[in-house]
């Protein structure tokens, strides 16, 4: 029987070459595909950090505005005490509004309440440098270190707040402030402590009077600034707003 040998001819070096093209064509494809598939999830996750920060800067924006109006009606107030305090004698009138203006002061929320949902996530996931935007991060950076600046004068804020607060124990019959938001104070128990005890104040000493109107003018000086802070800090919310919905229209 005859058996037949198979003659395997050496490959050329085009075959090589054409295998060569052939192999490294796929590993590139593969790679470029795998590369492309992760650059658009990057940016979707991008679009999703601009869309949340975008919601929590108009919240802002909001809680500004609200914040602002209470601080406006705290220096207002402090105001209406130090005209009230420097007047040779008090009229009742005079009396209801040093009361009045009194319980406004200690009542009113005025801390801003910033949103940080979207700035915790893009700190703890490393998500800043999927924003490609550099005038987009640097205006982010921005407007985070206003509300460190903010936050500092808050606390100084506080502080004088706390002086306010000690002072009225010693001038004002505390217990008369009411809990209800259509009155400032019970001008009624004010009426019968006056009856019980000679005075509507805990004091007749001037100097404690003019001390009081010295420490609400402090604290109303630093929330004046703190409210003039809030508008700037509103300006770069602004600001970032319109860079990022330039951003997203891309």
């Amino acid at each position: 029987m005859e058996v037949h040998h198979h003659t395997h001819h050496p490959k050329s070096w085009k075959e090589y070459l054409q295998e060569f093209l052939m192999l490294f064509f796929a590993v590139f494809l593969g790679f470029m595909s795998e590369y492309y598939l992760e650059y658009r999830a990057e940016r979707h996750k991008e679009h999703d950090y601009l869309n949340s920060m975008l919601i929590d800067l108009q919240s802002d924006l909001k809680e500004v505005d609200i914040k602002n109006a209470k601080m406006e009606d705290i220096v207002s107030a402090g105001n209406k005490i130090s005209d009230v305090i420097y007047k040779p004698t008090l009229s009742m009138q005079d009396i209801d509004t040093l009361y009045a203006s009194s319980e406004i002061i200690i009542s009113r929320v005025y801390n801003i309440d910033f949103s940080t949902g979207t700035i915790d996530q893009l700190r703890n996931a490393g998500g800043f440098r999927l924003i490609q935007n550099e005038s987009i991060v640097r205006k982010i950076s921005d407007y985070e270190k206003g509300k460190i600046t903010m936050q500092v004068q808050l606390d100084e804020i506080i502080e004088r707040a706390a002086n306010v607060h000690r002072i009225q124990n010693r001038l004002l019959h505390i217990s008369v402030f009411t809990k209800d938001l259509k009155s400032s104070f019970d001008k009624r128990k004010l009426a019968t402590i006056k009856n019980q005890t000679g005075s509507v104040f805990l004091t007749s000493d001037k100097n404690v009077f003019f001390e009081y109107a010295n420490y609400v003018n402090i604290m109303t000086g630093y929330i004046a600034h703190y409210e003039r802070m809030a508008k700037a800090q509103q300006q770069k919310a602004q600001e970032l707003i319109a860079l990022i919905q330039e951003e997203l229209a891309h």
